[in-house]
């Protein structure tokens, strides 16, 4: 059987080239397209250099940093925690989420923190957590105080007298916002009280009896932090007045701080960028005329060598 010269050529073109002649593959790319050059253990989540040209394709997918996604009251209350040594942006974080479960609906009764089995129970159960929410919404807010409170106020203490009246505004801020939530705490401890019967919550139970009759009494202490706190503002503020507002040596280092900031510092990157007024009287080059001379001139002409 004889083949045409045509059938020749085909068979020929789908013939596969063997590997060994075919060119070597690099299995890696070189350093021009690769120019991170990533050493060690990439981390999941870690703010690495994105300017490169090859970003990880993890980077195109919306990362959700909290896996567990809360929607019942029950949820956000058991996010509520405090470190041993927390920070402002750890009490914050719980009032966020005692206040969120505030505004969200109850799990099913099965899946309640104690047992119901009647309605009755039920609706209990809801007035005791939002009695004991807004419970603890007021103890996170006497913490803040707390924070920019002083227990004493020393005469030295007046050296930073600028500094300790904005610190006490801010306490009395929060203990202020705290007296609301213990009103609310204390009108669901009495919706509650109604109720002959108790729930398997012993503590947020306790709570309830003593705010009844009285045995647990914030607005007392809340008053309290109210006198103090307005008893060091009028010493602050007296002094303040004495010695000027701000004093001498506070706006001496707002000065210094200012000088720094406009002298050293770059300009505000959300500003259009202006340039300054020195530079628009200046050429652009100062040798103008020498710099393009020789483009005036013709070309040389070619030298074979």
């Amino acid at each position: 059987m004889r083949l045409s010269v045509s059938t020749l050529a085909l068979l020929l073109l789908c013939t596969p080239v063997l590997a060994t002649f075919a060119a070597p593959v690099a299995r890696h790319l070189p350093d021009p397209y690769y120019p991170q050059q990533p050493k060690g253990e990439l981390r999941l989540n870690y703010y690495y250099d994105r300017t490169g040209r090859w970003v990880k394709f993890s980077d195109w997918i919306p990362f959700k940093q909290k896996k567990y996604v809360p929607v019942f009251f029950e949820d956000f209350y058991s996010l509520y925690g405090l470190p041993p040594a927390y920070r402002p942006s750890d009490v914050k974080e719980s009032i966020f989420f005692l206040y969120a479960s505030l505004g969200s609906k109850f799990r099913h009764p099965r899946g309640s923190l104690c047992k119901i089995e009647t309605e009755e129970q039920f609706h209990k159960y809801r007035l005791l957590m939002f009695m004991e929410t807004n419970l603890l919404i007021m103890r996170m807010y006497l913490r803040l105080g707390s924070l920019y409170d002083k227990r004493v106020l020393y005469f030295h203490d007046l050296d930073v007298a600028d500094d300790l009246e904005v610190s006490f505004l801010i306490a009395r801020t929060y203990y202020t916002e705290a007296q609301k939530y213990w009103q609310e705490a204390k009108k669901y401890a009495g919706l509650a009280h109604a109720y002959p019967f108790e729930l398997d919550l012993p503590t947020i139970e306790t709570h309830r009896f003593e705010i009844v009759n009285g045995k647990l009494d914030f607005e007392r202490i809340i008053d309290r932090h109210l006198v103090r706190i307005e008893a060091k503002l009028d010493t602050t503020a007296a002094f303040l007045d004495e010695h000027g507002r701000p004093r001498p040596v506070k706006e001496k280092m707002l000065e210094d701080v200012s000088r720094i900031y406009d002298e050293k510092f770059p300009a505000d990157p959300l500003e259009k960028p202006v340039l300054n007024p020195h530079w628009n009287e200046k050429p652009l080059f100062n040798d103008t005329d020498d710099m393009f001379a020789p483009l005036d001139q013709p070309l040389p002409p070619y030298q074979e060598r």
